[in-house]
């Protein structure tokens, strides 16, 4: 049967529809959601996450709009599933258990999972009953088309990465502090360099001031808070910030009673004085290092084979995931047919654990076998589509 006759025989309560419909998506299911759960789960739990999945088809397939889109929205609906888990073990969304390039291993569901599936979808006895109800209220909202709204784990998004990766941010946590410690250290010993340095030119201001007019305050300075003037031509006010008072240069208030070229006679006219220079400013302290960007991530695609069809003339349409794996990942999807479409045809997924739904299109008079692939980690999902008769 193609899915649209799966649906319509779940919806009508017909338990072969049930059976064929897990003997086709059964497989792929618990390989996905045994990539998705980490090993830190009970074992049970990526079989607990299909059988509830299966539960909720029962109850809710009635609402998908596009019936032959039952694959991808019984994927839509594991990933829930497993996220609610990940949630109530305290952990954020992670695919840490997937294979290189985004593939989903190969795990056969346990034997007993498929008689489970079908006595929970046929069971209508008062237990029966409620437990569909309760594992179908669990499952949340679903948006107008009948997929499911995505569930995102609480908290912050920054939370997410520090329980995923504990022992990293521990590691990246003492890297941090002992930066934070070295760079407090080197501003306390610059700070307290640079402000003897301040010091030491403020002492030595009144001896170095080389304005002709006498002192406005006896015995003090002429600009008090004032750094020292320079006099032009005048090596003696080449002064750094590292040079403090020596023998010839006195730091009393009273100017220095010996002659030298910084300073001039009451007798001479007096010269028009340069303006006062600032007081030399603090080298600027070293700042802790920034931390590194995040590691480019890598895309994983669910499912990667789509079975489309439709009636001559009219256009078909189905949905997969596309999803970050381990860091940001920017991707684009082309394709090898141009009666084949792709929306979003390109995109950026910010975060590990971020996904999106990719809508595919086909228009086509004639049966087509068409591949899609998303880039960087050129992935394929196989496009089949089909001439209703």
């Amino acid at each position: 049967m193609q899915d649209r006759e799966l649906v319509a025989a779940i919806v009508n309560g017909d338990p072969d529809g049930l059976a064929e419909a897990y003997d086709r998506y059964a497989a792929s299911l618990y390989a996905y959601c045994r990539s998705m759960l980490p090993d830190s789960l009970p074992p049970g739990e990526a079989a607990d996450a299909v059988a509830d999945t299966f539960t909720i088809a029962v109850a809710k397939l009635e609402g998908l709009r596009d019936p032959n889109q039952l694959g991808s929205w019984l994927h839509a609906v594991a990933r829930n599933e497993c996220l609610r888990r990940l949630g109530a073990a305290g952990l954020a969304a992670d695919a840490a258990g997937l294979a290189p390039g985004g593939a989903v291993p190969r795990v056969s569901p346990p034997d007993a999972l498929r008689e489970r599936v079908l006595q929970a979808g046929t069971d209508n006895t008062p237990t029966g009953r409620a437990d569909r109800v309760s594992v179908t209220h669990r499952a949340g909202a679903f948006g107008r088309t009948g997929f499911p709204k995505p569930i995102i784990p609480p908290g912050p998004r920054w939370w997410h990465e520090v329980r995923r990766h504990p022992r990293a941010v521990a590691g990246v946590g003492a890297v941090t502090v002992a930066v934070v410690a070295g760079g407090i250290a080197v501003l306390l010993i610059a700070g307290g360099t640079h402000r003897a340095r301040a010091s030491t030119v403020t002492l030595g201001e009144g001896s170095f001031g080389t304005s002709a007019a006498p002192s406005s305050q006896a015995g003090g300075p002429s600009s008090p808070g004032r750094g020292p003037t320079p006099a032009s031509g005048s090596p003696s006010t080449a002064m750094s910030p590292t040079d403090g008072p020596t023998a010839a240069q006195s730091t009393s208030p009273d100017p220095p009673r010996s002659s030298g070229p910084t300073r001039s006679s009451p007798s001479s006219s007096p010269s028009p004085s340069p303006s006062p220079s600032p007081s030399p400013s603090p080298s600027p302290s070293p700042s802790p290092s920034s931390s590194p960007p995040p590691t480019p991530g890598t895309l994983r695609v669910t499912p990667n084979k789509l079975v489309l069809s439709a009636v001559k003339g009219q256009p078909a349409s189905g949905t997969f995931i596309v999803t970050a794996v381990g860091g940001p990942v920017n991707f684009a999807i082309t394709s090898s047919n141009g009666s084949v479409t792709v929306s979003p045809a390109s995109g950026s997924l910010r975060a590990a654990g971020s996904w999106i739904t990719v809508t595919v299109t086909v228009r086509s008079n004639v049966a087509l076998n068409a591949r899609l692939t998303v880039k960087p980690e050129n992935l394929v999902v196989t496009v089949q589509f089909t001439i209703k008769v």
